[in-house]
């Protein structure tokens, strides 16, 4: 997951749970401290980071052992691109209580923004531990084992995530994916199936009956939900427009397919599958 979609969610764990300073034994938080991180979270939300530092600081001044506000400057640090004085807030936070998931969280993408990844995932891991319903931290330690090529544990994350997340369509294509790598097309069918069931007709499902179509050898099925998820705005349209320029690939269609990837390119120079088929493409035919 982009980092932006990291910190929205960590700012709503702050906003709604409280990160369960609430019964840690460090007495009452001064009024004025909590409607300050509140409203300090609410501009860091909103992107107006100076109004956000001037309010987060002040909380910590009325409330020094204050781990929302703790975890708040620290998602303010990286938000603003210093990762080191991001990682000494949270890290601030986890001193006042251990207990604090944001904080390893934020642990967790600071370590990945370091490319230590095993810190990464010992950060996620931790914040897993505190509350196993915590849907970031699962979906991002699922994603470093799936790049380690931990396949078997990755897909014992994602099953975890679609049980506590149900609802989140990310889950189940990320769960199909790691399933079709693991060539399990007969349990990755049933992942699609189960999530037409719990999420309905949505472009999301969509693409995992079209990538089941094109594992299936369907081209043709497969390259018309394609076409008409393509046009859809954001990186649902460029990811489908990338398997409906792989798709055209495998049917033999060159021209197609490189007209495919170009579109991709024109909205992502660097998406990965377009970039792949322009390459196949430019091969000579055999």
């Amino acid at each position: 997951m982009k980092a932006s979609s990291r910190l929205a969610w960590v700012v709503a764990c702050v906003l709604t749970l409280g990160l369960f300073l609430g019964c840690a034994p460090r007495g009452p938080i001064h009024p004025n401290a909590i409607e300050l991180n509140r409203l300090g979270a609410q501009a860091l939300a909103q992107g107006d980071l100076d109004t956000a530092a001037a309010r987060l600081s002040l909380a910590v001044e009325y409330h020094p052992l204050f781990v929302e506000a703790w975890i708040n400057l620290g998602l303010l640090e990286l938000a603003r691109g210093d990762v080191a004085l991001a990682e000494k807030r949270f890290r601030r936070a986890v001193a006042i209580d251990k207990d604090a998931g944001g904080a390893w969280v934020g642990l967790g993408v600071v370590a990945e923004k370091k490319h230590d990844f095993v810190e990464a995932e010992r950060c996620y891991r931790a914040a897993l531990a505190i509350d196993p319903g915590l849907a970031e931290p699962r979906a991002d330690l699922a994603r470093l084992l799936v790049l380690r090529g931990a396949l078997d544990e990755a897909r014992d994350q994602l099953r975890r995530l679609i049980e506590v997340q149900s609802d989140d369509p990310a889950g189940w294509v990320a769960l199909a994916e790691v399933l079709w790598r693991m060539d399990r097309d007969p349990e990755a069918s049933q992942i699609v199936d189960e999530a037409m069931m719990r999420l309905g007709d949505r472009p999301e499902t969509q693409l995992l009956l079209a990538r089941r179509d094109l594992r299936a050898g369907e081209l043709h099925e497969a390259i018309v939900r394609l076409e008409a998820l393509a046009k859809s705005p954001g990186a649902m349209g460029r990811t489908a427009g990338g398997w409906l320029a792989a798709a055209r690939l495998e049917l033999g269609d060159r021209e197609g397919a490189m007209a495919a990837a170009k579109a991709v390119l024109g909205r992502d120079p660097e998406d990965a599958l377009a970039l792949h088929v322009m390459g196949e493409c430019q091969k000579p035919a055999q």
